[in-house]
């Protein structure tokens, strides 16, 4: 069977991460490059982190592209209190050998979709994707899929009504999720259903390796903030839901829907409206609605074991 050839948008982020090594440890996908993008902090931080993955999943392979530092219309609000002020919990890091490329994030992706067909798992704001689409007409019909992480239907996680990828950059959601591709959403009703506890942190600690000790290490404290915030320890997968869904599709059920963001607002800005009826059942925007949590731990699991002693 062939790879996918995958493309990651992020903005590493502790949950970008955990997705990202998940993705690193899956023969079934060709993870071609990380591009990155302003959002959980600054570009600068985000690309130094995917840097830092890559090098952490002995993936010199993997390239690593700097995307936007700033959303299209509006100014940046990072989420620093949520994954620490570098976004990988604040914990100490090696100088990473992985270097930067030279290319832009969208001229890169824009590259490889003319390439051979492509898939793009953006688990951050969609500027990038949104540049790509006003940069190369067209491009969508070579990218076989777009698995996003955002939105929500019933409440938001920055306000009441917004997710933080979708509110962070609106019109770069806005723009993207109207475009003629076939898009796959995770958005918070989905991803909440999505945890790990603590006896998992102490799973990844028990695996005498780099890959387990440091996931647990940048969990911790996004564990502390979910108790903060929630009243619990779980920590929310929210981007490791695009991984699960390409590498175990049928895990996640989902359904069509016509999904819209909400660009203006006093009290709505960057909420996705999310249109379920039974007119859109055969859309090619599909969101997922429910997953059994004990099996995607257990994948999770599974492949986090899959990295090197040491």
């Amino acid at each position: 069977m062939a790879r996918t050839r995958l493309v990651i948008d992020t903005d590493p982020g502790v949950d970008d991460a955990v997705a990202i090594l998940l993705a690193l440890a899956s023969d079934e996908l060709d993870v071609l490059a990380l591009t990155t993008v302003a959002g959980n902090v600054g570009v600068d931080k985000t690309t130094l982190n995917a840097r830092r993955l890559v090098d952490l999943a002995g993936r010199p392979d993997v390239v690593v592209a700097r995307g936007c530092a700033a959303p299209l219309a509006s100014d940046l609000d990072e989420a620093g209190d949520v994954h620490g002020l570098d976004g990988l919990g604040d914990i100490a890091w090696p100088e990473p050998r992985t270097p930067e490329s030279d290319e832009h994030a969208v001229d890169l992706i824009a590259r490889l979709a003319a390439e051979a067909p492509l898939t793009i798992a953006a688990i951050g704001p969609l500027t990038n994707l949104a540049l790509l689409q006003a940069r190369y007409p067209g491009v969508e019909a070579r990218v076989e899929r777009v698995v996003i992480m955002g939105g929500a239907s019933f409440a938001g996680n920055v306000t009441a009504a917004a997710e933080f990828n979708v509110w962070a950059d609106p019109e770069a959601a806005a723009r993207v999720l109207a475009g003629p591709w076939p898009i796959t959403l995770m958005p918070l009703d989905l991803t909440h259903q999505a945890t790990l506890g603590d006896d998992d942190l102490e799973y990844l600690r028990g695996l005498d390796t780099e890959v387990g000790r440091r996931t647990a290490a940048i969990l911790e404290p996004y564990a502390a903030f979910h108790d903060q915030w929630y009243g619990n320890r779980d920590v929310i997968m929210h981007d490791a839901m695009t991984i699960y869904e390409l590498l175990v599709p049928d895990a996640i059920e989902k359904q069509g829907a016509h999904v819209v963001v909400e660009t203006g607002g006093a009290h709505t800005r960057g909420a996705t409206v999310i249109d379920r009826r039974r007119g859109f059942a055969s859309s090619p925007t599909r969101v997922g609605v429910s997953l059994d949590n004990p099996a995607f731990v257990a994948f999770v699991r599974e492949r986090l074991a899959r990295y090197p002693l040491g």
